[in-house]
């Protein structure tokens, strides 16, 4: 059976030898034109799938977000601190803030299906089963197979753009949310990366078709005229081989061996740019490897059984692992034990599947620190779709979530005292109103100007009036009870929300409390001072049923005190008060 494909074989050898030089040079260049269009074409759709990819990541981004705020009220659902419409409601208050542009936006539905929060108010409440996309399908019935029980994936369809009519093509992520049978989702739309690659690929066509005329006529004129005797292109061929720079002489004469010659002049050009583009090659190689020893993240690549063969200086920099501790072994030296094994089944199958997966995960370090880190795994397939290992890149994002969690706490308190802002009780008593709304709970709000206190500033000083706030900060924290919202207002004003107040008398009492606290003196630099608070009281419903009302009643009576005579208590729309001495 081997046989006669050997004689083809030799006989296809022959045939080519048997060609003249200009049609083998033609071949020649056809050759590396269409290993310089394999290598565009591979980059071309390298790019814009790590284009697609990241935006993608976006959707899932935002998506997630939504997702960290509907928990957080599921939470205090299964705390017994709201009720579950108290919660769904203030979950879709939050996720209808996480807006990113006109474009960029969370929507959420239920699984009848209806939507429950989205940018287009007549979108909201109305039941989608029956909107289909460009393609036909039922879109949203689709969004609820992907995203049924706590599943999560992606759908591509064309959707038109807000106050656009063309549909245009669009990647969407959704996941749901099980214990309220929720869908998530947000999307990208993706039709300027296509417009992009078009371009491109347009350019690059007539790129090739150009150079593949002007190789066509260099070939052309090449095969025109050959002028050298044969012994002399032998041995030039020869001297050629083994590496020495030949001369070729040019010769003027129109027959055979005078073409011939020319013909050896081209081949020495062909070979000199051929080195020149095996140099570049490795130049390029060279400039990859500094790429992969310098980059930040750690990179990892794995074999077909999953064994780690190439680390980069980064990844012994963040796990503190070297090479020769990890090459040939198993990435699972890595496992914190915080990811239990549904987690690693859920990450292999879309491996498997979609050759790529990306997320969050904790991992341990050499030192066994756990860390979070953000991880990438892709794996590496030939042509016929047979995996021969992984590339997985990761980096340490622990710094990163401090730093949101450091960044969040400093937008919502204050510096100097670190109580609430105003910002943030305004939020606050909002929340709390609504949850009081919904239990048919009573709420109380006070007031809390500070007497006495320019006179410590004027006299001893900014630093000592600091100071004396920030104790005030402290015995105010530690006169209400533990649900309540202390507050800091700006300069020497503080308010409190007391939430499910039980009596009117309650409250009286709280601020009775706090007056006798803040009377007792203060040590500041070797030095006693006295200030006094007046303090106005508000009781929902009673005084008001908004933010809005509640904070202006308390304003008012805090105010009335301090002109009826400091360091007392007055309630809103009450003539009676109180005053601790």
């Amino acid at each position: 059976m081997l046989q006669p494909f050997k004689e083809m074989h030799f006989r296809g050898i022959c045939m080519f030898f048997d060609l003249r030089i200009g049609v083998r040079l033609s071949l020649i260049v056809v050759i590396l034109l269409a290993a310089l269009a394999g290598v565009s074409v591979y980059a071309l759709h390298e790019i814009k799938g790590r284009l697609l990819a990241e935006r993608q990541s976006q959707s899932r981004i935002m998506v997630q977000g939504a997702l960290a705020q509907i928990a957080r009220f599921h939470t205090m659902e299964q705390d017994g601190r709201v009720t579950r419409e108290a919660a769904q409601k203030m979950a879709l208050q939050a996720v209808d803030t996480l807006r990113y542009g006109p474009d960029q936006y969370v929507w959420v539905n239920d699984s009848r299906p209806v939507v429950l929060s989205h940018p287009i108010a007549a979108m909201i409440g109305r039941n989608v089963d029956d909107i289909i996309d460009a393609d036909g399908r039922p879109l949203f019935r689709e969004f609820l197979r992907i995203s049924a029980g706590s599943g999560n994936g992606t759908l591509s369809y064309r959707w038109p753009r807000m106050n656009d009519d063309v549909p245009h093509l669009k990647i969407s992520y959704v996941e749901g949310f099980a214990p309220w049978e929720w869908t998530v989702g947000s999307g990208v739309y993706v039709d300027d990366i296509d417009a992009a690659y078009e371009d491109v690929a347009r350019r690059f066509g007539l790129f090739a078709l150009l150079a593949g005329l002007a190789s066509a006529l260099v070939v052309g004129l090449v095969a025109l005229g050959i002028t050298r005797p044969l012994g002399q292109i032998t041995r030039c061929m020869t001297r050629l081989a083994a590496g020495e720079d030949v001369m070729v002489p040019e010769y003027a004469r129109g027959d055979e061996l005078g073409d011939l010659m020319r013909a050896m002049g081209s081949f020495k050009r062909h070979l000199t740019e051929k080195k020149q583009f095996s140099e570049a090659h490795d130049a390029v190689l060279r400039e990859a490897a500094t790429v992969f020893n310098l980059i930040t993240d750690a990179v990892m690549v794995t074999d077909a059984r999953n064994h780690i063969k190439l680390v980069n200086p980064a990844f012994s920099r963040i796990t503190g692992f070297g090479p020769d501790e990890v090459i040939g072994r198993s990435p699972s030296i890595l496992s914190s034990g915080r990811h239990d094994e549904s987690f690693y089944g859920g990450m292999w199958a879309r491996l498997t599947s979609e050759g790529n997966w990306s997320g969050e995960i904790w991992n341990r370090a050499k030192s066994g620190e756990v860390y979070p880190e953000w991880l990438s795994i892709t794996a590496i397939r030939d042509r016929g779709g047979e995996t021969h290992g992984y590339v997985a890149t990761f980096s340490n994002i622990a710094e990163r979530k401090r730093s949101e969690t450091r960044m969040r706490w400093q937008a919502e308190h204050d510096a100097l005292t670190g109580l609430a802002n105003r910002p943030y009780f305004e939020t606050a008593l909002a929340v709390a109103l609504s949850q009081a709304r919904e239990n048919d709970d009573d709420l109380g709000l006070l007031f809390i100007d500070l007497d006495g206190f320019k006179e410590i500033n004027d006299s001893l000083g900014h630093a000592a009036g600091d100071s004396v706030l920030a104790a005030v900060a402290k015995r105010l924290q530690q006169v209400v009870r533990s649900d309540d919202l202390v507050a800091r207002m700006g300069g020497d004003e503080f308010a409190v929300v007391i939430p499910k107040l039980h009596r009117e008398a309650d409250a009286q009492h709280i601020a009775e409390k706090i007056v006798s606290r803040l009377s007792e003196p203060f040590a500041v630099g070797g030095v006693q001072a006295r200030i006094g608070a007046s303090i106005g009281i508000a009781l929902y419903p009673h005084h008001g049923t908004s933010p809005e009302q509640l904070t202006s009643a308390a304003d008012g009576a805090m105010y009335r005190r301090k002109q009826k005579g400091r360091n007392g208590v007055s309630l809103a729309g009450n003539s009676s008060e109180a005053t601790v001495s």
